[in-house]
């Protein structure tokens, strides 16, 4: 009996233990300090990407924030693990929460993607905006013009 109570409370020990690890891996923040908008006008549309597969299409979490007085807004994505991801984030000036495009679908409205990452002819390449996130941190990118 006493042999199987210390088997059990190794167990329990054991699996506390991973689940502590699986816990503290899943628990990473990135802010993302976004910059270059009209004070107090519109918001921040803050997708974040983990693949290259899911890039631009798949986001494993989005955000919404309003611009500060500032021309900034601040978003943060939690619960992460610790990879490889990328982030876009649209300047939704008229906050009606989709990115406006004009002829032959260029956007109208600013974008800012991580790394600073401009693209030609279209939006740069997940190889352009991937960064590793091995511990919480703050990123800082801007609005530009996607023309």
């Amino acid at each position: 009996m006493l042999i199987r109570t210390g088997l059990i409370i190794v167990i329990a020990v054991v699996v506390f233990t991973n689940n502590a690890r699986v816990f503290a891996q899943e628990s990473l923040t990135l802010t993302v300090v976004v910059s270059g908008a009209k004070p107090r006008t519109g918001q921040a549309l803050g997708s974040l990407f983990d693949s290259k597969e899911t890039y631009l299409n798949n986001p494993v979490q989005e955000t919404i924030v309003a611009i500060d007085n500032t021309g900034r807004a601040m978003l943060k994505f939690d619960g992460l693990g610790a990879g490889t991801y990328a982030v876009s984030v649209i300047y939704d000036e008229d906050a009606d929460g989709e990115l406006d495009k004009g002829f032959l679908g260029i956007p109208t409205e600013l974008i800012a993607m991580s790394n600073n990452a401009k693209g030609r002819f279209g939006p740069p390449g997940f190889e352009k905006t991937r960064f590793e996130l091995k511990s919480s941190k703050t990123i800082e990118i801007y609005f530009v013009n996607a023309k």
